[in-house]
């Protein structure tokens, strides 16, 4: 009997030591994707369609066996939970956005920086036009390029010049600036500004000029022992689904077409 209780003791921590084994691994195979609200690349994490980059990465991630789960919340507060490891990965970042995380190497989209101004303001933008004329709305802790970051960089206390937007929907806080006269020029990626004012039914908004478009990436938290797996597998999966021709079925579903 004592060799049968010690058997059926061994056996039960075996099979509790794998239940255990099985919730660390399924622990492991979860990725949880941030980022503020920037549709139509990532929306409300309470949609029914959050995005293309997050279809993307999901349908890439859970052939490898990775279960992506996705929600929304201000743009510095996602970069620094991403780094520290709060959460596994950011979507929408440029490379110079993401030093110190591990970056997926195929880019996930393209940013089209344009500025915009009230229908009755006759500004057109240029590389090369002096921006202290124009009171400038952003979002705080995003990234426009050179010499656009520079600029906002050096006025960034300026609150005549420069104006930063906090929050989760930056570009509406901003919108709501420029119908005050509050600011009159800020800056948006051209697919996010056409999505809001379809969505929102925003008008007396015109286009004033943009930027040359740029690409924008996902990357993936340093914290974790399989960062390099799940960059290399985004990678790969991108391309996959470029070549089969789901990147396209995905993007249309969004109104949009292949960056490249």
């Amino acid at each position: 009997m004592l060799f049968l209780f010690r058997k059926f003791s061994l056996i039960a921590n075996v099979v509790v030591l794998s239940a255990c084994s099985c919730v660390a691994m399924a622990a492991d195979k979860s990725i949880v994707v941030v980022a503020d609200e920037w549709c139509p690349f990532n929306c409300s994490d309470e949609s029914l369609d959050q995005g293309f980059m997050i279809d993307m990465a999901r349908e890439i991630l859970s052939a490898e066996r990775y279960a992506v789960k996705y929600q929304t919340e201000a743009w510095t507060d996602a970069m620094t939970d991403v780094r520290a490891g709060t959460f596994d990965a950011i979507v929408g970042t440029s490379r110079d956005e993401a030093k110190g995380m591990v970056l997926v190497e195929e880019p996930l989209g393209e940013n089209k920086n344009c500025f915009y101004t009230r229908l009755d303001d006759p500004f057109v933008y240029q590389p090369t036009v002096n921006l202290r004329t124009r009171r400038l709305a952003v979002a705080a802790g995003y990234l426009y390029g050179h010499p656009l970051d520079e600029y906002i960089h050096a006025n960034r206390v300026n609150f005549n010049l420069l104006q930063l937007a906090t929050g989760e929907r930056p570009l509406l806080v901003n919108v709501k600036k420029l119908g005050a006269r509050r600011v009159d020029t800020l800056i948006e990626n051209v697919h996010v500004m056409d999505y809001s004012l379809r969505k929102y039914r925003i008008t007396g908004v015109r286009m004033a000029g943009c930027d040359a478009a740029t690409p924008i990436y996902m990357a993936i938290s340093p914290t974790r022992a399989d960062a390099a797996k799940v960059a290399s597998s985004m990678a790969q999966g991108i391309r996959k689904l470029r070549k089969s021709g789901r990147m396209r079925e995905i993007l249309a579903k969004y109104g949009l077409s292949d960056w490249k």
